[in-house]
């Protein structure tokens, strides 16, 4: 038989150098349930008036900063997870590298409205609320614009941004056989929901619209990580494979 190929090499190394898909698995299903834990311990502010509201938005500041701290590292190791994902799909393949690109640009947006709302809504209330009356009226306008808009529009991109990741992801499953088809099933509906529920529901973004939007991306996220726990495909023996008979 001739001298094996740098292909064959290369698949003989592969197995060996893939990436540790199951804690990639475990990051994601971990930083998926601590994020939603953590959001139902996060206080929400209250009062029936500017003052009272921003009053209360200072009362909870430190839980509040806590709880999105965590969120931030939750998206970390989401994203984390996602990138092993990418490299066992095979970052070679056009729909893996743009499935990659986009959720990493919704994770990013993700990460600024967390800093929005965890830090600078409760830094402004904080800064206005000891003020003038008019001070008080002006820095729950500043909340108001920044809860009310900037951050309805970051989440609006971010989870369409983190659609288009899933869809491009499915599309690259799908053409595989048994679980990793199922899998690019579950993919092209969870990312295809979320991005239709934006689109229909435009500006008007309600709880339960967003309610449904997270439970969407979570079945999304449990799919991917099961795909990761399962184990590595035997990708690398079909390229062997081929290349032995080829020789």
């Amino acid at each position: 038989m001739s001298t094996p190929s740098p292909s064959l090499q290369h698949a003989h190394r592969s197995p060996t150098a893939s990436p540790n898909t199951r804690a990639a698995g475990i990051a994601i299903l971990l930083s998926a349930i601590l994020s939603i834990v953590f959001v139902a311990l996060d206080p929400g502010a209250s009062g029936k008036d500017a003052l009272s509201i921003m009053q209360s938005m200072v009362g909870i500041q430190q839980m509040h900063q806590v709880v999105h701290i965590v969120a931030m590292a939750c998206l970390t190791g989401i994203m984390y997870g996602y990138t092993v994902f990418s490299q066992r799909l095979g970052l070679h393949r056009a729909p893996v590298l743009i499935g990659l690109i986009c959720y990493g640009l919704g994770t990013g947006l993700m990460l600024l409205g967390t800093v929005i709302d965890g830090f600078v809504s409760t830094d402004t209330a904080a800064l206005f609320v000891g003020g003038t009356p008019e001070a008080v009226k002006t820095g729950f306008w500043i909340i108001e614009v920044v809860s009310d808009v900037m951050l309805n529009d970051i989440a609006r991109v971010a989870w369409v941004f983190q659609s288009a990741a899933a869809i491009a992801w499915s599309l690259a499953l799908l053409p595989e056989r048994g679980f990793h088809r199922a899998i690019g099933v579950i993919g092209l509906l969870a990312g295809a929901l979320p991005a239709a529920a934006v689109f229909i529901a435009g500006s008007h973004i309600t709880a339960t619209v967003v309610v449904g939007i997270l439970l969407v991306q979570a079945i999304w996220n449990i799919a991917a990580a099961t795909l990761l726990l399962h184990g590595p495909r035997d990708a690398s023996g079909g390229v062997a494979r081929q290349t032995l008979a080829a020789c």
